[in-house]
């Protein structure tokens, strides 16, 4: 995975500076990036599967397991590119290493176009793994779940990085917001503590 993660680097390096939402200005994505641990209790609310299963969100991403939460909507044309393309590097790892427990789940933020559909051909243009879970809240579960997991109210073009790395069954995260390197965000992720009892 290491060999994989050099270049990647050297992608988020260079596409840092020109990275913008949509075309519609240009922020340089966050250099810095911000680490807090919180308490969270992962909501049950329904949201769908890219592939059309439905259930609750806490049931559908596990309790035990290391969790990788990121957030991005397909409609995206600059930063979520670079967000899943760090991400793809960590869902390589997953895929060479058969005892990995650690699991990537994707939140869409885009209630309206983020379709199970859409998020299907976002995960096969990414040739995502088994490892990486994409859902979506649907029209009317999105922004609930978004304000339960504390995602900011901004406009979707104006969002920054986030990820929340943790194990569900402590209800604790590290949130991180901002591009980590990604040695440092699976480092995080194989770190946290075992859950008690």
């Amino acid at each position: 995975m290491r060999r994989l993660i050099a270049p990647l680097i050297a992608t988020l390096t260079l596409a840092a500076p020109v990275a913008a939402h949509d075309g519609a200005h240009a922020p340089a994505p966050p250099r810095e990036v911000a680490l807090a641990e919180e308490p969270l209790a992962l909501p049950n609310l329904p949201v769908t599967d890219r592939h059309g299963m439905r259930g609750g969100f806490r049931d559908m991403v596990g309790g035990s397991s290391s969790v990788i939460l990121s957030f991005s909507y397909t409609a995206c044309e600059s930063l979520c590119n670079v967000t899943n393309a760090l991400l793809s590097v960590v869902d390589a790892g997953l895929e060479a290493d058969p005892n990995a427990e650690l699991r990537i789940v994707t939140v869409a933020i885009d209630a309206r176009r983020d379709t199970p559909e859409a998020l299907d051909a976002e995960a096969e243009a990414l040739s995502a793994s088994p490892h990486w879970l994409w859902l979506t809240g649907g029209a009317r579960g999105t922004r609930p779940l978004l304000d339960l997991l504390r995602f900011p109210p901004a406009a979707i073009e104006d969002h920054d990085p986030v990820f929340l790395v943790g194990r569900p069954c402590r209800g604790r995260f590290t949130r991180i917001v901002g591009l980590p390197d990604p040695d440092r965000l699976i480092a995080l992720a194989e770190a946290q503590p075992p859950c008690s009892g």
